[in-house]
């Protein structure tokens, strides 16, 4: 092959079309280890949130307290990680003594009262209330994809739905991933029926 064969060769591979490549997630399958420390349902609201269990797995099994804090803070800071500075003491205990250097220690530390929603302190039920108790703005805004998709996406899918808001109910009692990309949504199962209407409702009307 003489030099201009290989020239004109070298022309054409750059000029074909780039080809898209289409790559399929597999669906998420990694769960938190069960415990009674108080610092497994703690686990299960905030950091599901960005990321799963494998992130944890992955981590040495001797690492030390001081890790597992210094992890748990930087998830806070820089990050922005949405977690009560009371909560995670609780949390670094449940991931040292489930995956780090302490395993089958059996006394927990435990966990800060929970954050007043309003049905507990007696205010009215309204839906900026409880988007503000459940840090519902951590990965939805309005009308920007921030984790989860915007309200305003959300409420376009389900326009026309007869079954909308029951629909929506559940999606945020049982939470889950999929219907919106990989990353999933925590459960708030501690949701009451009414507060769940009340944030479906609201969350259609945008």
């Amino acid at each position: 092959m003489n030099m201009k064969t290989l020239i004109a060769a070298a022309l054409a591979a750059f000029a074909l079309p780039a080809m898209a490549l289409e790559v399929t997630l597999p669906a998420e399958a990694a769960a938190y280890r069960p415990s009674d420390l108080p610092g497994y349902r703690l686990v299960q609201q905030n950091c599901m949130t960005c990321h799963s269990a494998q992130y944890v797995e992955t981590q040495p099994q001797t690492s030390s307290r001081a890790y597992w804090d210094a992890t748990v803070k930087k998830m806070k800071k820089p990050f922005g990680a949405p977690l009560r500075d009371e909560d995670m003491p609780a949390i670094v205990d449940y991931l040292v003594k489930t995956y780090g250097a302490e395993r089958g220690s059996a006394t927990p530390v435990a966990a800060a009262p929970a954050a007043a929603t309003p049905a507990a302190s007696g205010a009215p039920r309204t839906a900026d209330a409880l988007l503000g108790a459940n840090q519902c703005s951590a990965c939805h805004a309005v009308d920007k994809k921030v984790v989860g998709p915007a309200f305003h996406d959300v409420a376009a899918k389900y326009a026309g739905n007869a079954d909308a808001t029951a629909k929506l109910m559940q999606s945020i009692r049982s939470g889950g991933s999929g219907k919106w990309g990989q990353v999933p949504m925590p459960a708030f199962p501690q949701l009451e029926e009414a507060d769940l209407k009340t944030l479906a409702t609201w969350v259609l009307s945008r």
